[in-house]
């Protein structure tokens, strides 16, 4: 009788692991995420199941499906606020067509007339921050992935909180999983008068949802006028205060002009979402003031987009480069396509540089999964660098010099696909130019890999990257 339901048990267990093979299968659009997800379930006992159930069902919620079918919407509702673009067809298109494919995915047009200043360290990013809200008057606004329970996260939040007793509008919108302190910066902002809401919250009314689909952006705008994006978190580590004994190094921007309205778009549209209340009116959508010659575009993207747009507009930025194609991305995994689109670069005679996290990495699995695909790309004449001096942490595609993106995303699978983000294009040859310089201190710094000496790492370096690069595209 014991073994009979042992049998029964056992055959129960393949029963139940072949019928998730099926839903992954059923569900998963991507091959290569549907295959990783069937071969976890295999062959991890219990464990890839429960991973699955935990971690690889990114079918959106049902309040996300409405949010994907509320934006155009949401778009059309504020464009009364947000000023039309009077540029012509070829200025709208940007830099080989980068900027239409942007407005086409369902991002905002090139904006004229924009203020640039680039951030390239902590300290510098965060006064900038700082003189921001002590100067706003009606409103501030903070979008953030991790906002620290810290030194420098007190500092910005106690700030925050005096803004908001003073009665300026004070929102802080942070991510459940990046920001573990959620609820007590929340409580605290709260009480003195300002407002907090979590981003997708783990177990809203007892409903677990994945923890896959998480809110990576980091935008703060101040009186609709001036705002900031980049890759920079709130935490003493991007101020510029040693983690794991070694300094980060990080990219953020200052934005003044009429893209300000677009960044204000993207929080407005992520406060009605987490909230139910939509921001609307002059006082957060003042008329823009021209203030300088850079042209820029603001492309967001995430999980509630039929086509994610940042990966087209990655794509596009690569197959259309002429000269060279500049990439910093900490967690670089490219799938397949953004490959073919570097290898072919390299191979027309391009020169095909990517910046990428050094040893020891900030995450392991991402770091093995990257090293699988070097030896090819490095075959094509991509160049590959490590930042070993530093933790980076910045993210940025730089083309030909002349046109650059700045923001949240790293080319990974996880940006491309599962989180929301945030990007700000650059089509001005100046900032891309400016882009370029500092991109180049950085690898200037860095640890250049070639094949001869990667190709001597040991074999269980090499075995390593084998079995985790299977799980790429779910990381």
């Amino acid at each position: 009788m014991e073994s009979l339901l042992v049998a029964l048990g056992v055959s129960l267990y393949y029963l139940v692991l072949v019928a998730a093979v099926l839903v992954v299968f059923a569900r998963k659009r991507d091959a290569a995420s549907a295959t990783s997800w069937a071969l976890a379930i295999l062959l991890i006992p219990v464990g890839g199941l429960a991973l699955f159930l935990f971690f690889g069902r990114d079918r959106l919620p049902y309040r996300l499906k409405g949010k994907r079918r509320h934006r155009p919407e949401f778009a059309r509702r504020l464009a009364k606020f947000i000023p039309v673009t009077t540029q012509g067809t070829a200025s709208r298109e940007g830099y080989q067509g980068i900027g239409r494919i942007a407005e086409k995915t369902g991002n905002t047009p090139i904006r004229e007339g924009n203020q640039v200043t680039g951030l390239l360290d902590g300290k510098s990013a965060f006064e900038s921050i700082k003189q921001a809200l002590i100067a706003a008057r009606h409103h501030i606004h903070v979008e953030e992935y991790i906002f620290r329970d810290d030194s420098l996260g007190r500092e910005l939040l106690e700030l925050m909180c005096q803004r908001a007793r003073e009665g300026v509008e004070v929102r802080l919108l942070v991510d459940a999983v990046g920001t573990g302190a959620s609820r007590k910066l929340i409580r605290q902002l709260q009480q003195a008068g300002g407002q907090g809401r979590v981003f997708l919250p783990l177990f809203p009314f007892g409903k677990v949802l994945t923890p896959n689909l998480r809110n990576h952006r980091k935008i703060i705008v101040c009186d609709g006028s001036v705002a900031f994006i980049g890759g920079m978190n709130v935490g003493d580590e991007y101020f510029g205060l040693k983690f794991r004994n070694r300094y980060w190094c990080d990219w953020h921007m200052r934005v003044q002009g009429p893209a300000t309205l677009d960044l204000q778009r993207v929080f407005v549209e992520d406060w009605d979402f987490a909230t139910g209340v939509e921001l609307s009116g002059p006082q957060y959508f003042p008329a823009p003031q021209t203030c300088g010659n850079s042209r820029v575009q603001i492309v967001y993207s995430g999980p509630d987009e039929e086509v994610n747009s940042t990966r087209q507009v990655f794509f596009a930025a690569i197959t259309g480069a002429r000269q060279r194609v500049s990439i910093s991305s900490p967690y670089f995994v490219p799938d397949l396509a953004m490959r073919e689109a570097l290898r072919s670069a390299a191979l027309r005679g391009l020169q095909v540089e990517v910046l990428t996290q050094g040893y020891p990495p900030e995450s392991w699995l991402t770091f093995l999964a990257s090293r699988y695909y070097w030896d090819e790309l490095m075959a094509a004449g991509v160049k590959i660098y490590q930042h070993n001096a530093k933790v980076l942490h910045g993210k940025g595609v730089i083309i030909d010099g002349q046109w650059a993106a700045v923001g949240s995303s790293n080319l990974d699978p996880r940006s491309l696909n599962l989180n929301f983000e945030v990007l700000g294009l650059l089509d001005s040859p100046q900032d891309a130019a400016a882009c370029q310089a500092f991109l180049d201190r950085m690898i200037a710094d860095a640890h250049a890999v070639t094949r001869q000496s990667f190709a001597k790492r040991s074999l269980l370096a090499k075995s390593a990257e084998s079995v985790v690069r299977l799980l790429s595209p779910i990381l």
